[in-house]
């Protein structure tokens, strides 16, 4: 199960608790802090407690008499705290946000809107991306959050294979450009594609992008016509046919969506290898962990307008609660977090690519060779991207974990045809939205 699936079943879940985060929306009172002591909240591994708990001591030597208390949290763990700090009026100061959670949190009313402390130029954000910030942005355009880090749909491939083959990747390739390659590759060299079998349903929405359709409306599809699903699930259909994506027998032999059982970077022989791999910019990283034995490369996912498809994915945010007393000061901490050099030097790209572009560069001389390349990509990203959709419904939980996986598993094993898959999409996603 991916990431994107345990966030969604998490929103799931934590639904019950929606009567009490509604309870305590409003106003400032019974703010969880005092004048010296700014509470700051995150999730993560260890590796990111520490770090993280530096960077805080390093912004409270900034300021005379100022004591940080950071509160660690596993990430499931984290979203029990929060619901229940929220409905007793007692988040954190500083709350690190999760896009599959912002909607709640801003139709609950418990985050802090931003744009005045942007304004102001307390929030400094001159060199960060139009597209980066608008990831933050409630369905009122108000700004609720500012991604700490960010990361960016990619196809990783193997550079050194499409290069010994003659094979150039076109900017903004399309489908058509994809399924052309992939034949290619498999003519001449007998190495299959992955195009992210049984993932979930974010390739789908990249997609419709393109053609200036959503997926979601709400709690409903965004549309219903299936001409915009067929395009999608014919990648598969021809993949089947044709012979150059790896079987659906292939997949029953290991853990769908691990790099290290990646057929990218872990294959014994070129019928069960795979020259790209759907992925997300910081994930080059791992898949070199895995192998170096060939230069890895990155790419946007194709699509038919790859401008109007691609987006600034923040990793996380930063958010100020609404019953905060220490809004400035947390306001404060949230600019230097983005913009000091220092801070940006002690996390590196622990959370994903910094959203300012001198902490890009001023990162750049302390990073390995593949995290420059996903620094390096993310800096492109930008200027060829179009603003993030809200994220998904919480019901599309079973869309992503049952519907979408099942469908591609049915046209790999040549029981539907891309036709039949989109009206059975439509079918059982408007059922699963009930």
């Amino acid at each position: 199960m991916n990431n994107h699936v345990r966030k969604a079943i998490a929103v799931a879940a934590i639904g019950a608790m929606s009567v009490s985060l509604a309870a305590c929306g409003g106003g400032s009172s019974n703010g969880s802090s005092d004048s010296g002591k700014l509470t700051i909240a995150w999730w993560g591994n260890q590796t990111r407690n520490e770090r993280q708990r530096k960077v805080d001591d390093l912004f409270a030597g900034k300021h005379d008499g100022l004591t940080i208390d950071g509160q660690f949290s596993q990430y499931n763990d984290y979203w029990q705290k929060m619901a229940t700090n929220a409905a007793g009026k007692t988040l954190p100061d500083i709350i690190q946000m999760d896009f599959s959670y912002l909607s709640q949190y801003i139709d609950n009313k418990l985050l802090e809107p931003l744009d005045d402390y942007v304004s102001s130029g307390k929030i400094d954000l001159s060199d960060v991306d139009d597209n980066t910030v608008s990831s933050g942005r409630g369905t009122d355009g108000k700004l609720y959050a500012l991604p700490s880090a960010v990361n960016a749909p990619t196809m990783v491939y193997n550079k050194t294979l499409l290069d010994s083959l003659g094979i150039t990747i076109p900017d903004n390739w399309t489908l058509d450009d994809f399924q052309n390659i992939a034949r290619e590759v498999y003519a001449k060299a007998g190495v299959r594609t992955h195009f992210g079998y049984m993932g979930d349903a974010y390739n789908l929405e990249y997609n419709l992008r393109a053609h200036d359709v959503s997926l979601f409306d709400g709690d409903a599809l965004g549309t219903t016509d299936p001409k915009y699903y067929e395009e999608y699930f014919k990648v598969f259909e021809n993949g089947y046919k044709e012979g150059w994506h790896l079987t659906a027998e292939f997949y029953t032999g290991i853990t769908l969506n691990s790099q290290e059982q990646s057929p990218l970077v872990n294959y014994s022989s070129p019928d069960t290898q795979s020259w790209v791999s759907l992925s997300w910019s910081n994930q080059i990283v791992s898949f070199a962990n895995v192998s170096d034995k060939n230069e890895l490369a990155l790419a946007p996912w194709p699509s038919a307008n790859v401008k109007k498809s691609n987006y600034v994915h923040p990793s996380q945010y930063w958010a100020i609660s609404r019953t905060s007393k220490n809004k400035d000061l947390a306001a404060d901490f949230i600019n230097f977090y983005t913009n000091d050099a220092e801070a940006a030097k002690i996390m590196l790209t622990d959370r994903g690519i910094p959203i300012s572009s001198k902490m890009i560069d001023a990162i750049t001389p302390s990073l390995t060779k593949y995290e420059k390349v996903a620094a390096d990509y993310q800096k492109t990203v930008g200027e060829n991207s179009s603003p993030i959709n809200q994220p998904m419904p919480a019901k599309a939980a079973e869309i992503n974990s049952t519907v979408i996986p099942t469908i591609e598993e049915s046209i790999m094993y040549g029981k539907l045809d891309a036709a039949g898959a989109a009206q059975e999409f439509i079918a059982k996603a408007q059922d699963a939205l009930k």
